[in-house]
């Protein structure tokens, strides 16, 4: 059993738990698609939040945190496995962007998520100032952070779009 300090999570290292792990991070296999890895993969963001949108903001934000949490946790363990940095079939970091680009949005309708979909995958891809400083940080932190930063400047993008009857 392999243990790391920095957030108290313990992995095993049978071959089960690695494809486990992966699976996760690759968000089911979407990572591990050749073409557009990352837009693919942060689909299941947008069915995180079709899942959780009801829901009252207390429990949502204690669902998106434990995500944060175990995206990190799974980012850096396969980063560690593959002996890589920042592994392109992780996904898993899109997911959590694309999640927190429509978090809180109540009301979204099918416009708003496009809108959405669109602003997180522009500033995921260019990755803009101040976007770009967390791609310095290092481990699942590092290739979480960058994305969760580029979901919440969408989320406040896409705010201003449908407050000013933009969409």
């Amino acid at each position: 059993m392999t243990t790391s300090k920095r957030i108290g999570t313990s992995w095993t290292s049978s071959s089960a738990s690695i494809g486990s792990i992966k699976l996760l991070g690759s968000c089911f296999g979407l990572g591990y698609i050749k073409k557009a890895p990352g837009t693919l993969g942060s689909l299941p963001g947008i069915a995180l939040f079709m899942a959780t949108r009801n829901l009252g903001a207390w429990p949502q934000i204690g669902l998106f945190f434990t995500f944060t949490l175990i995206a990190i946790g799974v980012s850096e363990r396969i980063e560690k496995i593959d002996r890589s940095i920042d592994p392109e079939e992780v996904v898993i970091d899109e997911a959590l962007g694309m999640w927190a680009t429509l978090l809180f949005i109540w009301d979204a309708g099918y416009t708003a998520i496009i809108a959405g979909f669109i602003l997180f995958r522009l500033l995921d891809i260019f990755k803009p100032f101040p976007i770009n400083i967390f791609q310095s940080f290092r481990g699942g932190t590092g290739i979480v952070a960058d994305d969760l930063a580029a979901g919440m400047i969408a989320n406040l993008l896409l705010r201003v779009l449908l407050l000013n009857g933009i969409i």
